[in-house]
């Protein structure tokens, strides 16, 4: 007699814990590579001391693509800001605001979102 695949069984259920589990690392994921994306592209555009062309670059110069330096407040004194901390201000907006962020985000995470399961064997 043929079995059926479980693939196929209707009366299967999915264990709690492990739909628990799916949703909670999609959701890390989730916020960790939108952090990733937040961090790389805002520290790429407002990171880079020199806007100019370099000869012996192969990618395309950032100055094409968000537009001279001189429109950006590139001083020395800009490392005073944000809130005198000395440190320029991209770090802290690319850097360390999405830090903070996410620290907010696991406790909130740990204290209202994440479900716990009892393991006990039924």
């Amino acid at each position: 007699m043929a079995e059926t695949p479980l693939r196929d069984r209707s009366d299967l259920e999915v264990d709690p814990v492990y739909r628990h589990s799916i949703r909670e690392a999609v959701f890390i994921l989730v916020v960790w590579f939108g952090c990733f994306v937040w961090t790389c592209t805002y520290c790429y555009l407002y990171g880079y001391a020199s806007h100019e062309p370099n000869p012996t670059a192969t990618p395309v110069a950032i100055g094409e693509l968000v537009g001279p330096l001189e429109s950006f407040n590139r001083d020395p004194l800009v490392l005073e800001e944000p809130f005198g901390l000395g440190i320029p201000d991209w770090v802290f907006y690319g850097v360390v605001v999405p830090w903070l962020f996410c620290i907010v985000l696991t406790f909130w995470y740990c204290f209202y979102f994440f479900t716990e399961d009892d393991l006990e064997a039924e």
